[in-house]
């Protein structure tokens, strides 16, 4: 009978390998979460800025249209 015994220096080998690999896990998928996040965030601000921005050209083609401009001038040349 072969007893398999690993050397105290291999088995803290593949114990620091495998803590490592699981902190660099965690740690990519913590940076990962926090790019969502500002990803998200800065979608969310474009939306809100679209939206004002379209507002605001709304504002602007209801005072440049002719209906609302005609009272306006007859009021100026009066």
């Amino acid at each position: 009978m072969i007893r398999f015994m690993i050397s105290r220096a291999r088995l803290r080998f593949v114990i620091f390998s495998l803590t490592a690999a699981l902190i660099a896990t965690t740690h990519l998928r913590i940076s990962a979460s926090r790019l969502f996040h500002r990803a998200r965030q800065a979608q969310i601000v474009q939306e809100q800025l679209r939206r004002q921005l379209w507002k605001k050209q709304v504002e602007l083609e209801k005072l440049l249209q002719p209906q609302q401009v005609l009272p306006h001038l007859q009021e100026s040349s009066s």
